[in-house]
């Protein structure tokens, strides 16, 4: 089932005046967009740099993977990582009306409640659980039913009652079997335990942003929706920011902002918009050739992603292969600590019913994946431009496992598997561990083992900083320091990153940016 295709951006909108300027249709722009048009005075120009359609592929959660290394992903790459055997790390996002909600595998987490404590206590004021709570319930339309921290009628669709491939359902039970709580939602009181995944999915189709929130209002006259429009640069007099230019297929267009322009552009690419446009480490942006209008060191900087590493296991000769178009292969996942005496998890395996081989492995196809997984890194790296267009390509450094603690994390959380898969429920499932192998037992051989195949969860985050200390590229409410009139809303604004998936976080900080422009809340 195809979504409404949104147009590409015509040169005839070149010198035309919208009171908002979104650039990206991702997790957090979608959100924005659609709020933000909710008042009919209020004129909103929401521009996608990808595609204005949703094809087979995007919207059919089986087909999740497929949508890699197509035309409908950006398809970015690390720089070799010199903590992970000099390898270039894989990093898809989505060139497509929803972002990276359109390729993502549909998992719905909000993350621990001490994660936004925690950026409170650096100084994000408003930022705490108890102030986000209220947007992570106006997101969603959970089938559970309302509760305490759930909520329905939300723009998204939120499921948790499925037919689940049979070797997930083993797992569940071989997890309660090595002591580890079932907990029925994790997105509830605690996250603690193993779980079967709730997903963005309704009537068997991808619930993205683009799906919940702008396709049911398309039609506003308020609103325009262009597809293949690439933010080139921000334009900004003085120290008020004016407008926006856009690549498009037939040219540049200048398009105006009556009151303000929100980058939602993601990690990657809200940064590098900022330093194209003259915002950014002074030293850098003189040595690309870039006017500097505000020196804001923390631009690129803070760059880190969840580590996710597969251990695959051959399973029996008739292993029955997942089928069913209407779910993704991963639909258990855990929440666990690498040591019993940490506050709350810090890990989460995600498992697939398919084999997920890392680059250069291989192996039989009647197997399964279950991937460790440290979901609290210290590891922190930066991005930085390699020329001054839009199209020249950025370089990307996390410095993945550049600390010992996150080694340590990969570590336990595939001591943990092995836990797992040793319980009776498994022994009808298992067959042999394929990856890394039996003979690879010492905590040593673990972590070499971690750097050699460790890869990325895809929730990269932090180069657009929130806080208030000299790497802040924006303050609490979400606007840049140095400049009037521009705001940055997307997963780049997290100071860490919340202990799970990132999509649901994302447009939590859409709904609450709506609010913050709106004026319904300060911070």
């Amino acid at each position: 089932m195809n979504t409404h295709a949104y147009p590409t951006l015509s040169t005839e909108l070149n010198g035309k005046t919208f009171d908002y300027i979104v650039c990206g249709a991702g997790s957090a722009g979608c959100a924005i967009a659609g709020r933000l048009s909710e008042d009919p005075d209020t004129s909103v120009l929401l521009v996608e740099a990808g595609h204005g359609d949703t094809p087979d592929m995007v919207s059919t959660p089986l087909r999740v993977i497929d949508i890699w290394f197509s035309d409908y992903d950006w398809g970015f790459s690390t720089v070799p990582q010199k903590h992970a055997h000099n390898r270039e790390v894989y990093w898809p996002r989505g060139k497509v009306m929803g972002g990276c909600s359109s390729m993502n595998g549909m998992i719905y987490v909000r993350g621990d409640k001490t994660d936004y404590d925690a950026w409170a206590l650096q100084g994000c004021y408003g930022w705490d659980w108890e102030n986000v709570l209220p947007y992570f319930k106006k997101i969603e339309d959970w089938e559970g039913g309302e509760d305490d921290y759930r909520a329905t009628g939300g723009p998204l669709h939120v499921i948790k009652d499925y037919e689940a491939h049979p070797v997930m359902d083993a797992l569940i039970e071989a997890g309660v079997q090595a002591g580890i709580p079932y907990n029925e939602d994790y997105n509830g009181e605690t996250t603690e335990g193993i779980s079967r995944i709730q997903y963005n999915i309704k009537d068997g189709t991808r619930a993205s942003t683009a799906a919940g929130y702008i396709d049911p209002v398309h039609n506003r006259p308020n609103l325009t929706v262009m597809s293949g429009a690439r933010a080139e640069k921000v334009l900004i007099e003085g120290e008020v920011v004016k407008g926006v230019v856009l690549k498009t297929a037939s040219g540049s267009v200048t398009i105006n902002a009556g009151k303000e322009v929100i980058l939602s552009a993601g990690t990657l690419e809200s940064p590098k918009l900022l330093m194209l446009s003259g915002i950014g480490p002074k030293e850098h942006l003189e040595e690309i050739g870039i006017d500097v209008i505000v020196d804001l060191p923390g631009v690129g900087k803070n760059l880190h992603d969840h580590t996710f590493l597969p251990m695959v296991y051959e399973s029996k000769e008739d292993y029955p292969f997942p089928t069913n178009p209407n779910l993704p292969p991963m639909q258990v996942h855990m929440f666990t600590k690498s040591h019993p005496d940490m506050a709350v998890p810090d890990l989460q395996p995600l498992f697939f019913s398919v084999p997920a081989y890392a680059p250069g492995q291989e192996g039989p196809m009647n197997a399964f994946t279950l991937h460790a997984a440290g979901v609290r890194p210290s590891s922190r790296g930066e991005m930085w431009l390699t020329g001054k267009s839009i199209d020249d390509p950025v370089a990307l450094d996390p410095n993945l496992l550049s600390t010992q603690y996150d080694v340590d994390c990969l570590v336990t959380s595939m001591k943990q598997i092995r836990e797992l898969t040793a319980q009776p429920a498994l022994e009808a499932w298992v067959t042999r561990e394929v990856y890394p192998g039996p003979e690879v037992q010492t905590d040593a051989a673990l972590a070499d083992y971690a750097r050699s195949a460790v890869g990325s969860y895809h929730h990269q985050v932090g180069t657009c900083k929130m806080g208030t200390d000299a790497l802040s590229v924006v303050d609490p409410e979400l606007r840049v320091y140095g400049v009037k009139g521009l705001r940055v809303a997307d997963a780049s604004i997290m100071p860490a990153v919340p202990s799970g998936n990132t999509n649901a976080p994302a447009i939590m900080i859409g709904e609450k940016c709506a609010d913050l422009i709106k004026g319904k809340v300060t911070a």
